[in-house]
């Protein structure tokens, strides 16, 4: 073996290590389509620290998937919507039901239209304390 066993468990683990230090947390078990989505995007054909990462955004997560130092797995890492998006006045992530809301030109504000939340300016949060 010219890596020797060791040294490749070393380089996946300071692989998921430096992944996980910007804010993704290791999945063992990703969904199938992230999966399928990763394959067919050439991730896992590539290898190393420097190889490409793709980003799939599912319901209430977004996944990051990562080949592996040697280019034989898929390593996928997640994070919940609301911490990936930063809400603004025109999108962002509910914080009652995590499902990512984008602003419609019929709503007066920022709506999620599964639950009913709405993101107000601060100054119209105001008013509306004062009347």
């Amino acid at each position: 073996m010219p890596n020797g066993g060791h040294q490749r468990q070393e380089d996946e683990e300071e692989l998921i290590k430096s992944v996980e230090n910007d804010g993704w947390n290791y999945y063992p078990d990703p969904p199938d389509w992230v999966l399928e989505n990763a394959r067919s995007d050439g991730i896992d054909k590539s290898a190393g620290f420097d190889a490409p990462q793709k980003r799939y955004h599912g319901d209430n997560y977004v996944y990051l998937a990562v080949s592996s130092v040697h280019g034989r797995d898929i390593h996928v890492f997640s994070q919940k919507k609301s911490e990936y998006h930063e809400t603004t006045p025109e999108e962002g992530v509910c914080p009652n039901c995590q499902a990512y809301v984008q602003r419609y030109d019929e709503d007066d504000y920022l709506t999620c239209h599964r639950c009913g939340w709405q993101y107000k300016p601060l100054k119209e949060r105001l008013r509306n304390l004062i009347r």
